[in-house]
């Protein structure tokens, strides 16, 4: 069955408007950047899916097309390929001026992204290898970054060139900005690297991920570069509630329950306002899928599943610590697919 007869087979709805472009290439094999221009995949329940696609990009898909000139009536072409009457599921990214002019009477539209979002939250083998894979780059970058934490150098030296070995390294780039953050700077979980130098007693966050064959890694770690007592009673902290979040993982718990189980362990430390932040999020073709490991989520964890664990103390003027990993769920537990140390010892420098 491909991952677009899954789509009709789950769909309530007599058609689907797919217009994100990292969806239409999960269901097609073919990702386009068409900037302002229209972008849309219609699943009908009764009739082949046809792309709309400008004409000035290629389609390398046997996917029927409608490749219309930028003078064309778009609206009225798109409309036409589309029930005159019923529910049409749409995905949350459509824009409002493509989707208001296709409303008429008998027709309505409904917000269709779950339908996506629960096919895409569940992982293939290949799709696992591919995650697998691209944390194992991520833990190579990272352990080639460690002997470059020498004093003076700054977190914006630092993120450089992160970017520079994820240009040589068999990705196609970064999954996200790398974050790289020294001491009182942590404090602000995505804070941007600055011209901030690094000093003896210094922590050091680096949170970065890079994409190969189209999935994404992500991954943070926290150092220290000489003794820091205060950070490393932290660090004490967050390495045992991430470790008692991924005890939890296993089919059949909530996702909320995960959030809990490391959220616990930072409140009983007297920490719990200073984990501002949800415990974890999905991760696959996009950095930030689906899955949010938090307390409001009460998704069931299914095998297949794959998300980030990542409970941080942020304290002001002082710092913060944060370590994260990434799960794909087994039949019966986790695997934790990146292998960089995390130990406190094995990161003091």
């Amino acid at each position: 069955m491909t991952r677009i007869d899954h789509l009709k087979n789950t769909l309530s709805q007599d058609a689907m408007i797919i217009s994100n472009p990292i969806s239409i290439y999960y269901y097609i094999g073919q990702e386009f950047d068409v900037g302002e221009r229209l972008l849309a995949l219609i699943i009908n329940k009764d009739k082949a899916p046809v792309l709309f696609l400008n004409e000035m990009f290629e389609n390398k898909t046997s996917i029927q097309t409608v490749a219309f000139k930028d003078s064309d009536d778009i609206k009225t072409l798109l409309s036409d390929a589309l029930p005159q009457t019923g529910a049409i599921a749409v995905d949350g990214g459509f824009s409002a001026k493509f989707l208001l002019p296709l409303f008429r009477q008998g027709r309505t539209f409904v917000d269709g992204s779950y339908l996506i979002e629960s096919q895409r939250a569940i992982k293939t083998k290949e799709e696992q290898d591919a995650l697998r894979h691209a944390s194992k780059l991520n833990d190579d970058i990272m352990a080639s970054l460690v002997p470059l934490f020498k004093e003076g150098v700054s977190e914006r030296e630092l993120a450089d060139i992160i970017l520079k070995q994820q240009s040589t390294h068999p990705l196609s780039g970064p999954s996200f900005t790398p974050i790289v953050l020294f001491s009182e700077n942590i404090a602000n979980p995505h804070g941007l690297p600055s011209n901030r130098t690094l000093k003896k007693g210094d922590a050091i966050l680096v949170d970065m991920g890079g994409i190969y064959n189209h999935y994404c890694s992500d991954m943070t770690r926290t150092f220290f570069y000489g003794s820091n007592p205060e950070l490393e009673t932290l660090y004490h902290i967050v390495l045992k509630a991430n470790l008692a979040a991924i005890d939890t993982v296993k089919p059949g718990v909530k996702l909320s329950d995960i959030d809990k189980a490391a959220r616990d362990v930072i409140t009983q430390a007297g920490y719990g306002a200073q984990f501002i932040h949800r415990t974890g999020h999905g991760i696959g073709i996009e950095c930030h899928e689906t899955l949010d490991v938090s307390s409001s989520n009460d998704t069931i964890v299914q095998d297949g599943m794959c998300f980030s664990i990542e409970p941080g103390i942020y304290v002001k003027g002082l710092g913060g610590i944060r370590i994260e990993d990434l799960v794909i769920v087994t039949s019966d537990g986790c695997d934790v697919i990146n292998t960089f140390p995390k130990g406190l010892e094995e990161n003091r420098l």
